[in-house]
């Protein structure tokens, strides 16, 4: 069989915070965990807000360059992906300028913090024609992944109910000052709708289906908080909650709350159909709990907890990863995430449905705006989509 041409990519990442070492890690993890794939990765460029940042993360990250702002970057003929991990706040400006110059672009979740900049990143999209994928790892879990495959079968039946939250506890005490709020603080704050709900949402709508109508409320329950310039104000959400229905006439419950105490990071979720349930939670990423019906052995019907990581039993992704048993984690994830965009880039594949899309990233946002507008009009909202 003839080989695959060689690809090669050179990479301009935007950003220096904690998804720009969870991508770099991905970028230099994937060449001898994928060792197949006919590409090549070049850490040409790293992008922040100022020169010391970016060259203090590019030398950490084993990136050539370094540039302050992103405009040098993107534009740069050499460069065919441009990676945001950037401030919610400027996914935009970035991602319009990098597909402008023809980019395939890699943006983190939420696409933007606003309905109009998502919708205008997905109209650059479209006029690009090049690949985009936004950053909803957890489709890439080998847990979530299995869930995938099971509903898609049939195996589980018709789907009644998916209820599912992601939880925090960020803001979940009285005396925890406001600086110390991700989704409150500084012009990056975007809520918790935004932070972790949009990807509770994109769970939804990648296991079950498209979002139809919304009930939801948006709630701030600690209003004051203490900070270095004496008590403020709490202006962005510190939970967003949900009663939906489908389009194919499921229903469901969706929470995302940085109030959870004890919850650092749990994305949590359990579909209930008419031959059996599933259920999932983050903090025990390898496993998925299946309950079927139809049990070859009666005596112990019920819920199993099936260990993901064994390619004996086709357990999604683990041809590239440990022996059977040898657990993975969260930045596994993006590792798994990343090798299938650039996948897609190299031979010309479609993103979806497996990873989610530009357009993904915009129905997320259209989810979150319409359970705003239920909470300000104490109504029944129905979903618009673009």
């Amino acid at each position: 069989m003839p080989h695959k041409k060689q690809v090669e990519f050179n990479i301009a990442l935007v950003g220096g915070g904690f998804m720009a070492k969870a991508h770099s890690n991905a970028y230099h993890t994937i060449p001898y965990i994928y060792n197949k794939s006919n590409y090549h990765i070049n850490l040409d460029s790293l992008s922040a807000a100022t020169i010391e940042e970016a060259t203090d993360a590019a030398q950490r990250y084993s990136f050539t360059n370094a540039y302050a702002g992103f405009g040098e970057a993107v534009s740069k003929g050499s460069i065919n992906i441009v990676d945001i991990c950037a401030a919610d706040f400027i996914h935009k400006d970035i991602a319009v300028a990098a597909l402008a110059h023809g980019k395939h672009v890699l943006c983190e979740k939420p696409l933007a913090n606003s309905l109009a900049d998502a919708k205008a990143m997905y109209e650059a999209a479209v006029r690009a024609g090049t690949k985009t994928m936004c950053g909803f790892n957890y489709r890439f879990v080998p847990a979530v992944r299995l869930a995938k495959t099971l509903l898609e079968r049939g195996i589980m039946g018709r789907i009644y109910t998916f209820n599912g939250a992601y939880n925090q506890d960020s803001g979940a005490f009285d005396d925890i000052p406001l600086e110390r709020l991700w989704y409150a603080y500084g012009s990056k704050a975007s809520g918790v709708s935004y932070g972790i709900g949009s990807h509770i949402i994109d769970m939804a709508r990648f296991l079950v289906g498209e979002i139809a109508t919304v009930s939801g409320l948006m709630k701030i329950y600690t209003k004051e908080r203490p900070s270095s310039k004496g008590p403020q104000k709490v202006m962005k959400e510190e939970e967003m909650l949900a009663l939906v229905e489908f389009s194919n006439e499921a229903s469901g419950m969706i929470k995302a709350s940085a109030m959870a105490a004890g919850r650092k990071n749990q994305l949590t979720f359990e579909i209930s159909c008419s031959k059996g349930s599933l259920s999932f939670d983050l903090e025990e990423p390898n496993y998925l709990n299946v309950f079927l019906k139809d049990s070859p052995v009666t005596q112990v019907s019920g819920f199993t907890k099936v260990n993901v990581t064994q390619i004996d039993r086709e357990h999604p992704f683990m041809d590239v990863w440990w022996p059977r048993g040898h657990g993975i984690g969260w930045e596994h994830a993006h590792i798994n995430e990343i090798a299938h965009f650039l996948d897609c880039v190299a031979n010309n594949k479609d993103i979806e449905p497996y990873g989610a899309t530009f357009k993904d990233g915009l129905r997320a946002i259209e989810i979150i705006e319409a359970i705003r507008l239920s909470e300000q009009s104490k109504s029944k909202v129905e979903v618009n989509i673009y």
